[in-house]
């Protein structure tokens, strides 16, 4: 949603441009025969690098203008750099590119414009947040109004909210009012009887922001300043940006494409034979579990155990409700192969946190405060956790504390090339065999 009320922006600038183009090719260029790719990769190049198009709360013309001023700086150094290597289809035309300059910059001010009243007036293009009261949110709202187009929709709360006892006072009133954001200072939630609130940040709706002190800046692309006022993203992962998450969404959907077709579409009748010739049940073996912010998915598996009604427990070394297929093909990790369904249709991904029981999630979140935050994102089929040794039944929560560490780490330094190696590492262990793996 929050992405969707943006692409009528995206949509007027981009076609903008190519309105003008189809109207006057030679605009850039002097001839008509430019590859207008050339012309749409700079300009996305340009304006990722900028951060052109990127439409934050705090949000202002002077920012604005600097990114312009940096756009129009990489878009030509580019484009000048294009009519040496396309010299023969690209030749600078520095009036036209003035032209151009001029054009993106009158559509930017009128995108702005018309996106400054939306927040003053629109409720799609205002957040609701909660301050907790103190000097410091005090200070965030004073420099919040003083900004005057954040679109922020402003509730304080009081310590008392807060307190842990108090709780499901602060739930309800997040529910109530469609809170998104939760700004509350630095210092408080560093206080370990406070830690609960940190608990909020995987919920969808609910993104914990921290109010730092004037004279303790912190530096990073995750800060942001509204006045004087600093203001820091609680959890961050690089899977934040969209291009990202694009980037391993795409990955996702190849690559379980390519299993399902390639491996799957005759795998699964020899597979069924096989089980149906072992033990009376389904093939597959189906399971809620908790997925992204916790929400239920249905967790598919080649059936291993005989049909039981104790689904809710882990299988142990030489547990009698395993088949004698199914003890080779739990070794193998095959009964994990169906769920590359889940992963084509978005459930899941290929690489992130497992998804463990739902039991098991109920009682570790009351236990470990970081815990939901491997939540943050989709489930995989295979994890940094998992090809570091941490697989299998988990007997002590010393050991769930462990797998819970590597998750967050993997969350907080996802990488494509991390994915890769994860997944190769899967490979690896499968042929080698792994003790745990019962």
């Amino acid at each position: 949603m929050k992405l969707l009320k943006y692409f009528p922006f995206w949509f007027f600038e981009w076609g903008s441009l190519c309105f003008f183009y189809v109207l006057s090719p030679t605009l850039l260029v002097n001839n008509n025969s430019t590859p207008f790719y050339i012309i749409i990769s700079i300009w996305a190049l340009g304006g990722i690098m900028s951060r052109f198009y990127n439409y934050e709360r705090n949000l202002t013309f002077t920012k604005q203008l600097q990114r312009f001023i940096l756009f129009t700086f990489i878009c030509g150094s580019l484009f000048f750099l294009a009519t040496l290597f396309f010299s023969d289809k690209f030749v600078w035309n520095t009036t036209s590119f003035i032209k151009l300059t001029v054009i993106i910059f009158f559509i930017k001010a009128v995108s702005i414009i018309v996106l400054f009243k939306l927040r003053k007036s629109a409720s799609l293009f205002q957040e609701n947040i909660l301050v907790y009261n103190s000097d410091s949110g005090n200070n965030f709202i004073k420099d919040v109004h003083e900004l005057k187009r954040t679109g922020f929709k402003i509730y304080e709360a009081d310590k008392t909210i807060f307190e842990e006892t108090s709780f499901d006072k602060l739930e309800k009133i997040i529910q109530e009012n469609k809170i998104q954001s939760l700004y509350v200072p630095l210092n408080m939630v560093l206080d370990g009887a406070n830690a609960h609130i940190l608990n909020l940040n995987w919920k969808k709706q609910t993104r914990i922001k921290l109010i730092t002190s004037y004279n303790s800046p912190i530096t990073g692309r995750n800060a942001q300043f509204y006045g004087l006022t600093q203001v820091v993203k609680y959890f961050v992962s690089p899977l934040d940006s969209i291009i990202y998450r694009i980037q391993k969404r795409i990955f996702d959907i190849l690559f379980s494409g390519i299993v399902i077709v390639g491996l799957l579409s005759w795998f699964i009748p020899l597979m069924a034979v096989f089980i149906w010739a072992d033990s009376k049940g389904p093939v597959f073996f189906i399971q809620k579990r908790p997925g992204r912010f916790k929400k239920p998915i249905s967790c598919i598996k080649f059936r291993s155990m005989t049909v039981n009604n104790r689904t809710e427990k882990s299988a142990s070394r030489n547990d009698a409700r395993i088949t004698r297929i199914g003890k080779f093909i739990r070794k193998k990790s095959i009964d994990e192969l169906p769920q590359f369904f889940n992963v084509f249709f978005g459930q899941m991904s290929i690489v992130g946190p497992r998804p463990n029981l739902t039991s098991q999630n109920d009682r570790y979140i009351k236990i470990f405060d970081d815990y939901s935050n491997r939540m943050y994102l989709k489930p995989g089929i295979t994890g940094l956790a998992q090809v570091s040794g941490a697989r299998g039944r988990i007997d002590t929560d010393i050991e769930m504390k462990h797998r819970v560490k590597y998750d967050i780490f993997y969350i907080c330094n996802w990488s494509f090339a991390l994915d890769i190696k994860i997944i190769i590492r899967t490979v690896l262990n499968i042929f080698r065999g792994e003790d745990k793996a019962y």
